[in-house]
């Protein structure tokens, strides 16, 4: 009876231990099918977010910069993959075709990023035809845009590179006359010379973004020091104005890494921050910090 009994205990922990699995493996599939559901809807939702907000109300944004702050690879990849945006690089296409461009340029309100927009251009119609109107002040007042920012010390230095031996020639016969004459100029100075003769056209550039970007509607700034290092909190100030997918995201994050070895034949010729200091004499440096003081107290570079 004993052998019995215990069979029969036995038999019937079975029993409740099966119906306590199916149990379990019913509701684990009910969680299952919810949390699908949820994820769905989540999915659902996000969609006709991203729908409404790229079809009905996405305003047009501005891309304003300087050559030498990664402008061509936002030209080239970051702001031709903004989400519900077109990107229109009106400097680009007037550069690059054989043709003169005399006719006011057009600007939507919505659906449209416009740039790189460099407040640095030398040539004529990207001058009076982009660059003019677009840093107008009764423009600007309701438009959303984003400066992106370098070190103005770098850039300097970087740009000294570029203009005199590195950059691309043009496949405009007149062009490329413009790009070998700013080359010989270039070449006639030392670096330092260079520095110090350009600053305070850099000086005039930079402050013509700081009045622009006091009367945009929104304006967001971005700095090349903190892409390189401190990039989350740069996808983070990106993100609020610009949607990008994350492969986006990793592309460039992979991008903008500095080279190991600085490549003075090289277009990007390295992409580190703080430069200047190997590059500039030490006397040339601080004439920069004493011209450039404002600025850089504007935007808390470090002397």
């Amino acid at each position: 009876m004993k052998k019995l009994r215990i069979k029969a205990e036995s038999e019937s922990s079975i029993k409740l231990a099966s119906l306590f699995t199916l149990l379990l493996i019913k509701k684990i599939n009910e969680l299952y099918r919810l949390k699908t559901a949820a994820e769905k809807l989540l999915k659902a939702i996000r969609f006709l977010a991203w729908k409404y907000f790229s079809t009905s109300q996405t305003e047009s944004i501005y891309f304003y910069t300087f050559h030498k702050c990664a402008s061509t690879l936002f030209s080239s990849y970051v702001l031709q993959n903004i989400k519900g945006l077109y990107h229109i690089d009106y400097a680009n296409i007037m550069w690059t075709k054989p043709i003169e461009y005399n006719t006011p340029l057009t600007f939507k309100k919505k659906k449209y990023i416009y740039g790189p927009i460099r407040l640095s251009a030398r040539n004529e119609s990207v001058i009076n035809l982009l660059v003019h109107p677009t840093t107008n002040l009764e423009f600007a007042k309701d438009k959303i845009a984003l400066f992106f920012i370098r070190d103005p010390r770098d850039i300097l230095v970087s740009q000294y590179y570029s203009f005199g031996y590195t950059h691309s020639l043009n496949p405009v016969k007149e062009k490329t006359e413009e790009i070998l004459s700013i080359r010989e100029e270039v070449q006639s100075l030392t670096i330092d010379e260079y520095a110090l003769k350009i600053v305070d056209e850099q000086i005039e550039n930079f402050n013509k973004l700081i009045e622009l970007s006091s009367h945009c509607k929104q304006s967001t700034i971005l700095k090349y020091e903190d892409m390189i290092e401190n990039f989350d909190s740069f996808i983070d100030e990106l993100q609020k104005v610009v949607s990008i997918d994350e492969r986006v995201v990793q592309d460039l994050h992979a991008k903008s890494r500095p080279k190991k070895e600085v490549d003075n034949k090289s277009h990007r010729r390295s992409g580190n921050t703080r430069s200047f200091e190997k590059d500039l004499k030490p006397e040339t440096t601080k004439v920069l910090n004493q011209k450039l003081e404002k600025i850089l107290t504007h935007f808390n570079f470090s002397v």
